[in-house]
């Protein structure tokens, strides 16, 4: 009898050890696929093509003060540094230290040694540009009645980008980087006009191959065009690591654009195998009134003329840090800079 108690004291305790087995397998085979689950989650996150930040970036304002820094002007220190006049009327936004006179070897020195209107919307950054001296222009709008429109707001947004494109693969902008984006380069710079708000955000919804008249006392108030750069770069920028200080022959082709690529359906093409976060643009005139307006400059049609020139101007290890904590880590930041 004794004997048989002890074996059923036996089966009842290997009973219960399967039952403790069986619920140790469950539990871990739960959190095995919880943990997959969050790593595919994690892999497509970091993959959105929206995760980046943006920053509003004021127009450069013409100062008596310091007649060396002219916001507004017939210079353009890409395609023609240090000439003055040259080509058409611009509107610059962003460094402060743009001027006719800033020389090839100078401009970047020049720049980081300035301010800057571009600011993030939010955060407690010491320096609310969050270290960016880049500098941005765009051509004036001449209204119908031969008046000239003025810059309102430029917004600045650095993305992950393309679906096609790895963001494991981005690296930050060499220094000096330079960028001439044209309406009439590719379809793929999709350039459109519409009305926007007061923040440069918000749309109307209404994309137009030319800018047309917005309602002044409405919500989207403000003449806007968006244009996006192409973000796959060639053996001309690559220059990383970024070298410090200035590289002033980066991206300083006779086009001033060949040098960059866009991606296509299968990522950056193989003459341009570099990966660059996507910059895209939304630039607002000062103005509701753009039926029948013109650009400055020999072709004037907004629907073929329109252009931006982008002067990469980050302070040291600032974009790096911006690439890793918003597009590396899965995160749209908005205006919203990351600690850290």
């Amino acid at each position: 009898m004794e004997h048989r108690e002890s074996n059923l004291t036996h089966r009842q305790r290997s009973n219960e050890a399967s039952l403790a087995w069986l619920l140790v397998c469950t539990v871990g085979a739960a959190l095995f696929a919880v943990m997959i689950a969050t790593q595919g989650a994690l892999a497509q996150d970091i993959q959105d093509p929206s995760n980046g930040w943006f920053q509003k970036c004021g127009p450069v304002l013409d100062n008596p003060q310091t007649p060396e820094v002219e916001g507004t002007g017939e210079y353009d220190p890409i395609v023609a540094p240090g000439e003055f006049p040259f080509g058409h009327r611009h509107l610059f936004f962003g460094a402060t230290n743009i001027s006719p006179d800033i020389s090839p070897d100078s401009i970047r020195t020049s720049l980081l040694a300035g301010g800057t209107t571009c600011r993030f919307k939010n955060g407690t950054d010491p320096d609310p540009s969050g270290g960016n001296r880049s500098a941005y222009w765009v051509p004036d709008l001449q209204l119908s009645d031969g008046t000239w429109a003025g810059g309102k707001q430029l917004n600045a947004y650095y993305k992950k980008g393309a679906s096609s494109v790895d963001a494991n693969d981005i690296k930050p902008y060499p220094d000096g980087l330079k960028m001439l984006i044209r309406d009439s380069t590719s379809s793929k710079a999709s350039v459109k006009w519409f009305c926007s708000n007061i923040n440069g955000e918000g749309n109307n919804g209404d994309l137009r191959e030319r800018p047309y008249n917005c309602k002044a006392t409405g919500t989207y108030p403000w003449v806007t065009a968006h244009i996006t750069f192409p973000q796959c770069g060639n053996e001309d920028t690559d220059t990383y690591p970024p070298k410090y200080p200035v590289v002033s022959n980066v991206g300083n082709g006779t086009d001033h654009i060949s040098h960059m690529a866009y991606p296509s359906s299968s990522g950056c093409p193989s003459s341009h195998p570099i990966v660059f976060p996507r910059l895209f643009v939304t630039v607002k005139y000062s103005t509701s009134l753009g039926k029948g307006a013109l650009l400055a400059g020999e072709n004037s049609d907004p629907a073929t003329g329109f252009h931006v020139d982008y002067f990469e101007a980050w302070q040291p290890t600032r974009l790096q840090f911006y690439i890793d904590k918003c597009i590396m880590a899965g995160i749209n930041c908005n205006s919203t800079p990351p600690a850290g």
